[in-house]
């Protein structure tokens, strides 16, 4: 049984309702990481939410050494291909006129190719889950995935919904700047999914100050998720893995949420432990423009770089 995190936005129950899973899952246990799924949608949509975000290499689990045993686990059992009946049967049991859009995160096979594409696959009424409007490539891959994964290059996608329009990225992605601006000040999205497998490990030390960090990455994705929110005006929506990798012994920092266009929180998640998470009824297009009655960054950026 999972925990649940819920709060209300607003009282107006025609806006957008967003369930976060900041959940972890097992390198090679697929059905494990399918059950656990399988529970957090029950349970979101029991609540009545209209988008979830799972997070990074939740259905498959992240990579693991030795890479010949990961990569036949990979291509035999955790790949996207080879789970469609399983997500034909998601998207008919879950998506409906409530539970309007599941995001998953998983591998996809490149032809002639042992490598993959990392995408973000988004479940909806349309069943057109493989279109290039409906999937986003993982941009910039960390040294450890570059064995494993081919890079989207440029791609892009922006989901326009009732509530507003969504851009999306994936991890790694959230330390480049130019791939948030590109989103929100160029395609104007209102939000931004992040899916991710951020881990907490990294140390930094400055010893005549006597300030010795062993969290470093955590300390990093939580100072990125408020500054890429408030610099870009739009909000932020991550689902983030949690607790241990079984084979690598790393663990993953959490700390899913939600960050207005202002850069502050509305919603956190744990750091250890899983948990479900819901913000209700968020105004999502009147938040945007309220923080840009003031300044608005897109209109004086166009001074010196016009679109």
């Amino acid at each position: 049984m999972f925990i649940l995190n819920e709060k209300d936005y607003s009282k107006t129950r025609n806006n957008l309702s967003v369930g976060i899973a900041n959940i972890s899952s097992i390198p090679g246990n697929l059905e494990q990481n399918k059950k656990k799924i399988i529970d957090a949608l029950d349970l979101f949509t029991e609540k009545k939410t209209n988008l979830v975000i799972f997070p990074e290499y939740s259905l498959s689990g992240y990579f693991w050494e030795p890479e010949k045993e990961c990569q036949k686990y990979m291509k035999q059992k955790a790949c996207l291909d080879q789970l469609l009946p399983w997500i034909d049967e998601v998207a008919k049991t879950y998506v409906n006129e409530t539970m309007q859009y599941i995001v998953f995160s998983g591998l996809k096979k490149v032809d002639a190719s042992e490598k993959y594409f990392n995408i973000n696959l988004v479940l909806d009424r349309t069943q057109k889950y493989f279109d290039n409007d409906r999937t986003y490539k993982k941009t910039f891959l960390p040294g450890s995935e570059k064995q494993y994964l081919i890079s989207g290059v440029k791609d892009s996608l922006v989901l326009e919904t009732e509530w507003g329009k969504f851009g999306f990225l994936t991890c790694y992605d959230i330390c480049f700047p130019q791939l948030f601006h590109e989103l929100a000040h160029i395609q104007n999205v209102d939000g931004i999914i992040v899916t991710a497998a951020w881990r907490k490990q990294g140390k930094r030390e400055y010893k005549e100050l006597k300030i010795n960090e062993d969290a470093y990455y955590q300390v990093q994705w939580n100072v990125m998720m408020q500054a890429l929110a408030c610099q870009n005006q739009a909000w932020v929506m991550a689902a983030n893995a949690v607790g241990a990798h079984t084979k690598k012994g790393l663990d993953y920092c959490g700390n899913s949420g939600i960050w207005a266009p202002s850069g502050i929180n509305m919603i956190k998640g744990s750091d250890t432990g899983e948990e479900l998470m819901i913000l209700n009824n968020i105004d999502i297009i009147h938040e945007v423009k309220a923080e840009k009655k003031e300044f608005c960054f897109t209109d004086d950026f166009k001074y010196i770089h016009p679109v």
